[in-house]
């Protein structure tokens, strides 16, 4: 389908909350023409303008522009193979001629990133007006390092681990959220709150900044990571310093738990691929900060136990949130009021994680009640991955996956095939713990 950014507007929203909208007109494959939009929260960020190289904020715009058209079109009804539509997207933007020498590698990267083809390509001249707003510094300055923040358990061991191991240090925590999305927002305040009173003067937090499409027909998201990285990237380029992406390895690499999930179920937000593939690309537009992921090869087990505070952050772990599909309290039948659904993946990752810790998470299903609704959809994770664990995975079984996924020309191969190895023994020995005759006996296990 054919897509163009046709207009940039400011929105005035009161008391100094202007807000950028980047016009997208998207002609369907049946002729018909919606129109939505990306809308962009310029206060956050306007101190920066001037200060950090424009081109980073090209590309926040470009992200905005992917994360509205991801979000506008629906997959189940636009797929060409059941999830991967096509994009033909013409996009005017400031600092297109930093971006079209290498329209290739930008539409690799998005392909990979959500699953579909993308071919961009950038345009302009487009002016883009950012208000000026008087701000001082002082909260600011200092920065040494910038840290992706989404109220997760996984951005919360980022956080304490950057902020103990770097006595010296000040860590900038950058959030996004979207009002169609209110959740996260929710729990980055309430960790905000914790680590007022515990780290004061050791991070900057200036608040979530708001990222939303003018449509929120499909809700898979794949984009969103490119989005959330470009607002560190602003921060980074001012403060000279790095960013990093805090996501346990089991998650980043999401080692498909069955052949047909190797594209629908297969989130690649924080994959290392995707990584690989930015760098480069941020390289080729000029940006010196590194976008990295010192978490790539641990499970999520291995963050929590080796958190710089481990006592501290089961102490607050309770506020964070893993669950992917927290909003559906309709299927969560042991609890209806938890914050945890128990039947996502992120779910099982947490719980599996958190094993041997005071775990105060409340969660709205519990296994026996998943293992009986066999055939329910509410069930499907939790028996892929039962069936993930029954099978027998030789490293180079897992090694052969990891190539189809796209783990070509990675010398650490082998590092990634033992997590996921490590990965299968701490789900494993969450089920095992659990200790329900019925489910052990399903996994041969008795």
């Amino acid at each position: 389908m054919k897509i163009k950014t046709t207009s940039y507007r400011t929105l005035n929203k009161g008391k100094k909350d202007f807000r950028l909208l980047a016009d997208i007109s998207i002609n369907l494959p049946d002729n018909s023409i919606i129109e939505t939009y990306a809308e962009i929260q310029l206060h956050p960020i306007a101190y920066f303008y001037g200060k950090s190289p424009n081109i980073t904020f090209s590309l926040l715009i470009l992200s905005a522009i992917v994360y509205a058209v991801d979000r506008a079109v629906k997959r189940n009804e636009y797929s060409i193979d059941g999830w991967s539509r096509e994009f033909e997207v013409e996009i005017n933007i400031p600092e297109y001629e930093v971006l079209h020498p290498i329209e290739d590698k930008i539409n690799s990267l998005l392909s990979f990133l959500t699953g579909d083809y993308w071919t961009c390509h950038f345009k302009g001249p487009a002016r883009v007006y950012y208000p000026r707003y008087r701000s001082g510094s002082s909260l600011i300055d200092g920065i040494t390092q910038v840290s992706l923040f989404s109220g997760g358990m996984d951005s919360l061991i980022g956080a304490i681990d950057y902020i103990e191991n770097h006595p010296e240090g000040k860590l900038f925590l950058t959030s996004h959220y979207d009002s169609y999305m209110s959740g996260p927002k929710s729990d980055q305040s309430k960790l905000i709150k914790c680590f007022k009173s515990k780290y004061n003067g050791k991070y900057c937090y200036p608040g979530a900044v708001l990222v939303q499409p003018g449509l929120s027909n499909e809700l898979s998201c794949r984009s969103r990571s490119l989005m959330f990285i470009s607002l560190a990237l602003i921060v980074a380029e001012y403060a000279a310093c790095d960013v990093i992406v805090p996501e346990n390895g089991s998650v980043s690499l999401n080692f498909p738990l069955s052949a047909s999930r190797r594209a629908s179920c297969s989130t690649r937000t924080t994959h290392p691929k995707f990584l690989r593939q930015l760098g480069e690309v941020l390289k080729l537009i000029g940006i010196k900060a590194e976008v990295s992921n010192p978490y790539e090869k641990r499970t999520k087990g291995e963050m929590v136990q080796n958190c710089a505070n481990r006592d501290y952050l089961i102490h607050i772990v309770d506020k964070s949130n893993s669950c992917g599909k927290r909003g559906m309290h309709q299927f969560m039948y042991d609890n209806h009021s938890a914050t945890h659904c128990g039947h996502c993946m992120p779910c099982m990752y947490r719980k599996a994680a958190l094993i041997g810790n005071v775990d105060n998470t409340t969660y709205g299903n519990r296994f026996i009640t998943l293992f009986n609704k066999k055939g329910d959809k509410v069930a499907e994770d939790f028996y892929a991955m039962l069936d993930f664990l029954k099978k027998d995975l030789t490293i180079s079984d897992i090694k052969r996956e990891l190539r189809i996924a796209g783990m070509v020309n990675f010398n650490d191969l082998d590092d990634y095939a033992n997590l996921v190895v490590r990965t299968r023994t701490e789900l494993l020995n969450m089920i095992m713990k659990d200790n329900n005759y019925s489910i052990t006996n399903y996994l041969g296990k008795i």
